[in-house]
C-alpha cells in the first residue's frame, strides 16, 4: 500500500512538473526556444518538445497566412498619377512568417510585423502608382479599346438598322494608347517591388525582411480625392449631356428622313397601283367593246330590227298618235306583215287602224 502511494505521488509530482519541461505545438503554429534571450531551437512541425525550465522560454508564432489592410484606416490619400490626377486608394497585403528565429529576434510581435508590412506595401504602391496614368489603374486588362464611330448621314438599306445606329462624338473616336499595362500588371509590379524591398539585406536594419515574406498585394478601392471628385463628376455629366443632345438631334433627323422615305415609298406604291388599275380597266372596256361589236356584226339586220322596236316602244305610249306616209319605213314594216286569217280577239283595233 505504501509503494502504491509512493507511485501515485510520483506520478502526481511528474504531472505537475511536466509542463515546465515539455511543450506542444499544433499544426497552425511554429515555435522558437530562447535560452537567456538567445535562440536555441526552432520547431516548424507539430509535436511535443523538451525545454529546460526557468532558463528556456518558448515563443510561438503563427504558421498560417496573415492579412493586412482593406480598411479606411489604411487609406493612402493624395496620390498623384502620371497624368496629374489626384487619387486615393485602400491597399491590402497577404504575408506570412518565413523564418521564425529571425522574426523573434527582430520583430518580436505580430503588431511590429504588420507595421513592417504596411510600411513596405505603402511605399511600393506610392513609387509605382506615380509612373502610370489613371486610365491604366482603373482598367482590368491591357487589350486595345475598339471604339467604332458612325458618320452622321450614313444610312443602310433597312430602316430598322438605321434607327438602331448609335452616334458617338468625334472626341470619343480616337486611337488607343500604344503602351497600356492594365491594373493586373501594375499590381504584379507593386508586389515584386514590395517583395524585393522586404527581402533586401544590408547594413541598414530597416532594409532587412526580418523573417517575414510578402505573398500578395492588391488594391480594394480607387477613387478621386474629395477636392476633385465633385468637379470631375460635373465635367463627366456635362460631356454625357452633350453626347446625349447630339444623339437626340441626330436621331430626330434620322426619324424625319425615314418618315419622308416611307411616305415617298407609299406614294410610289399607290401610284403604281392606280396605274395598274387603269390599265386593267381599260383592257376590260376594250374587250367589252370588241365583243359588243362582234355581236353586232354577227346578228346583222335582226339586231337593227330589235333595236328599232325597242326605240318605238320607248317613244310611244297608249295616248300617242302617229301620222305615217306611204314611203315611211315604219309603214312598210306594217304593210309587209302577213295577213291574219283568224278574227282578232282584241277589242282594240290594230295600231295601223287607229284614228289619228
Amino acid at each position: 500500500m505504501k509503494n502504491m502511494i509512493r507511485v501515485l505521488a510520483g506520478i502526481a509530482v511528474l504531472m505537475i512538473l511536466l509542463p515546465f519541461f515539455v511543450f506542444r505545438i499544433d499544426e497552425r503554429e511554429m515555435a522558437v526556444v530562447l535560452r537567456f534571450g538567445a535562440p536555441r531551437h526552432e520547431y516548424r512541425e507539430p509535436g511535443i518538445h523538451f525545454r529546460w525550465p526557468l532558463i528556456d522560454t518558448v515563443e510561438r508564432v503563427p504558421k498560417t497566412q496573415q492579412f493586412w489592410g482593406d480598411s479606411r484606416d489604411q487609406l493612402l490619400p493624395d496620390l498623384p498619377t502620371k497624368d496629374d490626377k489626384k487619387i486615393e486608394l485602400i491597399p491590402w497585403a497577404i504575408w506570412r512568417i518565413k523564418d521564425p528565429t529571425v522574426f523573434v529576434q527582430r520583430l518580436r510581435s505580430m503588431g511590429n510585423a504588420e507595421q513592417r508590412v504596411a510600411q513596405i506595401t505603402r511605399s511600393a504602391i506610392r513609387d509605382v502608382i506615380t509612373q502610370y496614368s489613371l486610365e491604366d489603374l482603373v482598367r482590368s486588362t491591357d487589350r486595345e479599346l475598339q471604339i467604332t464611330g458612325i458618320t452622321p448621314g450614313t444610312f443602310g438599306a433597312a430602316s430598322s438598322t438605321r434607327a438602331e445606329q448609335i452616334l458617338l462624338p468625334d472626341a470619343q473616336i480616337q486611337t488607343p494608347k500604344e503602351q497600356v499595362e492594365g491594373r493586373p500588371r501594375i499590381l504584379e509590379r507593386i508586389k515584386l517591388e514590395a517583395q524585393r524591398r522586404l527581402a533586401a539585406k544590408g547594413e541598414d536594419v530597416d532594409a532587412a525582411g526580418r523573417g517575414i515574406e510578402l505573398i500578395d498585394v492588391g488594391i480594394s478601392q480607387i477613387a478621386f480625392v474629395d477636392s476633385v471628385r465633385a468637379k470631375t463628376f460635373e465635367r463627366w455629366i456635362a460631356e454625357r449631356e452633350a453626347i446625349s443632345a447630339r444623339n437626340v438631334n441626330e436621331g430626330e433627323r434620322l426619324k424625319a428622313a425615314i418618315i419622308n422615305e416611307t411616305k415617298a415609298e407609299v406614294e410610289r406604291i399607290e401610284g403604281e397601283g392606280q396605274q395598274r388599275s387603269s390599265e386593267i380597266r381599260g383592257r376590260a372596256d376594250a374587250e367589252v367593246i370588241s365583243k359588243y361589236g362582234a355581236a353586232v356584226r354577227e346578228t346583222g339586220d335582226f339586231y337593227q330590227f330589235v333595236r328599232t322596236l325597242e326605240a318605238y316602244e320607248n317613244a310611244f305610249d297608249n295616248n300617242s298618235r302617229m301620222v305615217l306616209t306611204t314611203d315611211s319605213p315604219f309603214f312598210e314594216l306594217f304593210n309587209g306583215l302577213p295577213a291574219i286569217t283568224a278574227e282578232p280577239t282584241a277589242t282594240k283595233p290594230p295600231l295601223a287602224e287607229r284614228q289619228p
